[in-house]
């Protein structure tokens, strides 16, 4: 009770110490989350139940949006460090009600194809964390950083998961409603996250300063050296990126048409099963401090995805509705939990002036092989077993995981926002 009691007054205290800037952000964050996660949920159906379009035709529409998303993340990240973030992350966040708009009002085939570009459907993880729409995530995740400077990171991103997690769950639950009435509600919300960030102050591009004290000894480096040692850190992101993706894109665009094959159930029961994941997801990424301060950052990655990827390969066996949830939560449950330490890690080990492009490019690694995996998973679940997709998943996840081990150090952050790299 005591230790209750300790964290929650703790975590009170860290709210408490944020600007205006910072509430903005997690504001505009929990609306758009609501939006994406009502059409994480229901674009696939829609298109597969409602459209009548193939698997395979559904495929490539994921596909397309995952394509995009890595070469716009690319750009947007790059020109957020560049110039102007906060003039990159309006622009970026006009995508998504854009796209949903011309769903609202067109069957015809390459109009939907330009929804699933701008609006970034079909991209991993959407369904995990309420983010379609992704190419506004590197800005945002930097600007988060830039005013966040002096606080523990892993608590920042693991309250601003918490935040989209639940708001993306509640989302799901938007599957009850018709298909008209979900795109409206997720039109209008997704507007308004635009206009919600309208009053945060810009910080201004170009590299703002080196880290310095940053090895292991506590040793100052140079300009040249923060440089080189960016580019290597941002190479690794780039590798495990690229096969975490490949992971994800062979099976979360696909979840609430595989849910409803196997269960035989309506849209609105895989909603509802996407909103128990999304509530237990959003709680256990309040785990991630504690995970981050007892295994290292590292490590508070490599332990949650372990769990998730055995839950993963447990999913198309789960033909019950009882066993189905369960499977589905502990995988999204620690999938989740994963999230804040591996941004912190990012935003730990490169200087400032990368983050944004670390972030960028790291999106931009996992979506690339996420469209191809994408695209390819049509057909594979139009003419094979619906474990084979999920095979391939988990002998990448396990590849991705023991990358992770062999590429970065573990860092330990304490209260306080101080930060030991071993």
């Amino acid at each position: 009770m005591e230790d209750l009691v300790f964290k929650g007054l703790f975590l009170i205290s860290i709210v408490q110490g944020w600007d205006r800037d910072v509430w903005l952000l997690f504001v505009s964050r929990g609306l758009r989350s609501v939006a994406g996660g009502a059409l994480g949920v229901v674009t696939g159906l829609y298109l597969y139940y409602y459209l009548h379009l193939s698997l395979t035709e559904v495929g490539i529409f994921f596909g397309v949006g995952a394509f995009t998303v890595p070469f716009l993340s690319l750009l947007f990240g790059r020109l957020g460090d560049k110039y102007s973030r906060k003039a990159v992350l309006l622009l970026t966040l006009s995508f998504l009600p854009i796209a949903t708009a011309i769903l609202l009002v067109t069957r015809y085939y390459p109009l939907l194809l330009l929804a699933a570009a701008l609006g970034g459907f079909g991209t991993a993880g959407a369904l995990a964390s309420g983010s379609v729409g992704a190419v506004a995530a590197p800005v945002q995740t930097a600007i988060l950083a830039d005013k966040t400077e002096g606080m523990d990171r892993s608590m920042v991103y693991a309250l601003f998961n918490l935040m989209s997690g639940l708001a993306s769950a509640v989302g799901a639950l938007l599957a009850n409603l018709s298909y008209l009435e979900t795109f409206y509600i997720a039109l209008i919300l997704s507007a308004i996250s635009l206009f919600v960030v309208l009053p945060i102050r810009d910080y201004s591009g170009g590299r703002r300063g080196v880290r310095v004290g940053d090895d292991p000894n506590g040793n100052s480096r140079s300009l040249a050296q923060v440089v080189n040692r960016d580019l290597v850190f941002i190479r690794r992101f780039a590798i495990v990126g690229a096969l975490n993706g490949t992971a994800q894109g062979l099976i979360t665009p696909f979840l609430p048409i595989i849910f409803r094959m196997i269960l035989h159930v309506s849209n609105g029961v895989v909603g509802d099963i996407f909103f128990i994941g999304g509530i237990a997801a959003a709680l256990t990424s309040l785990t991630a401090p504690v995970f981050s301060r007892l295994f290292g950052l590292r490590d508070a990655i490599i332990i949650p995805r372990v769990i998730s990827t055995a839950a993963l390969i447990l999913i198309p066996f789960s033909t019950t509705l009882p066993i189905a949830v369960i499977t589905y939560v502990v995988y999204v449950m620690f999938r989740v939990s994963s999230l804040a330490p591996q941004q912190a890690l990012m935003m730990e080990l490169v200087g400032r002036g990368s983050r944004s492009t670390v972030s960028g490019v790291n999106q931009a690694a996992r979506l690339l092989p996420s469209a191809t995996a994408t695209t390819a998973a049509g057909p594979i679940l139009d003419y094979l077993p619906i474990p084979v997709p999920f095979t391939i998943a988990f002998i990448v996840n396990v590849i991705n995981i023991a990358l992770y081990r062999k590429f970065f150090p573990n860092p330990r952050p304490a209260r306080g926002g101080v930060t030991v790299i071993e």
